[in-house]
């Protein structure tokens, strides 16, 4: 019987977190009012084209034994990119009027991934403290957003406006971090800090 070999498939988060990283900087112009509603579409076809990309990145983690990065990829990828991205578009086909029961509904969802999030946030601490608080942040997008559309408050405007700019500093965040996980893994050594565990 040949010895077992180790797993030659490598982390597939950076890619993932690259990927969220860029569809937090349309959706931070989307909400904070940079950009006009009808950019709907657009940035629903970018969310469901990321939500792909991350979903195979979270799979690929899970067959690597990871199962917290893959379980927040599979999350993100599959009820914030292809969910999210698939209910908006399904929103702005229908007539103007029925836009509100629909957006109402997918914030129902949104309030969801964020109970979803915020039971996941102690494994997160037991990683990384900056992890621990910058999921912390998605937890609180993930709500305000969720209320937002439950609500109907209008984009650039509020409760919307904020969550805009959050976004816009997890996206920052999201870059970063998969910036430390690749330069680190060329290099072999911690050249870039991420932080301690919060939780041991």
């Amino acid at each position: 019987m040949s010895e077992a070999k180790p797993s030659q498939i490598a982390m597939a988060t950076p890619a993932a977190v690259f990927a969220v990283g860029g569809l937090c900087f349309g959706l931070f112009a989307l909400l904070a009012g940079i950009v006009s509603p009808a950019a709907i579409p657009v940035i629903a076809g970018w969310a469901m084209v990321v939500g792909g990309t991350v979903l195979i990145c979270g799979i690929i983690d899970t067959i690597r034994g990871d199962i917290l990065l893959g379980s927040t990829c599979l999350i993100l990828g599959g009820l914030i990119g292809m969910g999210s991205g698939t209910a908006f578009h399904v929103v702005v086909s229908t007539p103007q009027e029925m836009w509100a029961a629909g957006l109402g509904a997918t914030g129902w969802v949104w309030v969801a991934i964020g109970l979803i999030l915020l039971a996941l946030l102690p494994c997160y601490g037991k990683v990384s403290w900056s992890l621990f608080l910058f999921m912390l942040e998605l937890v609180v997008i993930a709500f305000l957003l969720g209320v937002g559309l439950i609500t109907g408050a209008p984009m650039g405007t509020g409760i919307m406006a904020l969550d805009g700019w959050l976004l816009l500093i997890f996206g920052l965040y999201c870059i970063y971090a998969a910036t430390v996980f690749v330069t680190n893994t060329v290099y072999g050594a911690p050249k870039l800090p991420i932080g301690g565990p919060l939780f041991k």
